[in-house]
């Protein structure tokens, strides 16, 4: 689904880039509308159990109506327990994000969304274009203060008048949507979205992992563009110490949604001519050590095989791209700081035979001191990762520079 905008709020097209497309992937870490990262399970498990409990009380009342006996009330609560259970699964996530704001009223501690989307908004506006994870939205969306709209009227002062937004969240997720979009300066003129059909159980009722495409024209040139947003890997972080079956669950899903990032991107090129770009969120949980060499790198041999054998894309690098050391504060995963765990979850594609990728680089979101004063650290806890494009097949630029920038 592509957001078009009026005719009359569009400028003229710009020129193409002499030195290259600007293009960054940035993990914003904007949860939906209450929820907040740092205690997302504990707001998740807290709001299923609540409403498992409440649908319980229910059901109980009216077994009791029914029923004269309390054995038969009994046996029929018993063999509604899974049902009531599953429906306490299904909706944890969505009243989590409401309990958020009771948390916030009692502690008095939140993640300042929108003080910290002005400030990426200010520190993103020299790039061409914006590949964005976690920018969510809920469900009902006229409860949700849209952080989303927020971003891109904040953009939109810089330049980036041009949108492609999410299709709205699919089955299973009765919450969330995919959190992807793309922001651009150079016109939209295709967009598609991508639910994976492999969803790990674990999160499936709560949001959508998947692929957000857009095809922007710059000059004469269309380019391909991917951001998206894989399920993380539970073993060493987020599930860590609970059964092998719940944690490689989550591994199994991932696999599988690798499989459809391959036949999605081969099946949304419409010429081999294209230059294309594939950034985001892959979760590919590469560990580093201290000194920046490589400690374990067995979960991204899959999306090497994906992304490099089968689409014939160039990886840019690797780079430690989530994770801040104390005593700055970590928005997501506490385990992580604990663990002084450096690794590398963000990664860019392009295609070597239609353009060519330079200045690789990660960038860093530490806020400033006027940042500081308001409550946060930084803007996400997430690096994102920057690319200059030069839309040119590789054998035209004999001579250029594509040394990768630290």
């Amino acid at each position: 689904m592509t957001n078009w905008i009026s005719r009359e709020s569009i400028p003229p097209p710009l020129p193409p880039p002499a030195g290259g497309l600007k293009v960054i992937s940035v993990n914003l870490c904007v949860a939906c509308t209450g929820m907040q990262n740092r205690i997302l399970p504990i707001l998740c498990i807290v709001g299923g159990v609540m409403a498992g409990t409440a649908i319980f009380g229910i059901l109980l009342g009216v077994a009791c109506q029914i029923f004269s006996s309390w054995g038969s009330v009994a046996l029929v609560m018993v063999v509604l327990l899974p049902l009531v259970s599953l429906i306490g699964f299904m909706f944890g996530g969505l009243l989590g994000g409401y309990l958020g704001y009771v948390n916030t009223f009692f502690t008095k501690l939140h993640d300042f969304k929108s003080e910290r989307l002005k400030a990426f908004s200010e520190a993103l506006k020299d790039y061409d274009v914006l590949m964005l994870q976690e920018l969510y939205t809920t469900s009902p969306i006229k409860f949700d203060k849209r952080f989303d709209l927020e971003f891109i009227e904040l953009c939109r002062k810089h330049g980036f008048v041009y949108t492609a937004k999410p299709a709205p969240r699919a089955w299973p997720s009765i919450s969330m949507g995919t959190g992807l979009m793309i922001l651009s300066k150079y016109p939209v003129v295709d967009s598609e979205t991508l639910s994976f059909k492999h969803q790990y159980f674990a999160e499936q009722f709560g949001t959508n992992r998947g692929m957000l495409y857009a095809k922007i024209n710059v000059g004469e040139k269309d380019v391909d563009l991917f951001t998206l947003h894989t399920t993380a890997s539970m073993g060493e972080s987020l599930l860590k110490g609970f059964p092998d079956w719940l944690v490689n669950a989550a591994d199994i899903a991932r696999e599988g949604q690798f499989a459809e990032i391959g036949q999605f991107v081969g099946s949304r090129r419409t010429s081999p001519s294209i230059p294309i770009c594939v950034a985001g969120d892959f979760n590919a949980n590469i560990r580093f050590n201290k000194d920046g060499s490589i400690r374990d790198q067995r979960a991204a041999e899959i999306i090497t095989n994906t992304m490099v054998d089968g689409l014939k894309l160039k990886d840019m690098g690797w780079k430690v791209t989530y994770g801040y050391s104390p005593p700055d504060l970590i928005l997501t995963n506490l385990e992580a700081i604990k663990m002084q765990h450096l690794v590398g979850e963000d990664l860019i594609f392009v295609d070597p035979l239609t353009c060519l990728g330079k200045n690789f680089r990660s960038v860093p979101w530490l806020a400033n001191e006027e940042q500081k004063k308001i409550g946060f650290t930084h803007l996400s806890d997430h690096l994102a990762l920057t690319v200059d494009l030069l839309l040119e097949k590789e054998e035209s630029l004999d001579g250029v520079d594509n040394e990768k920038s630290e």
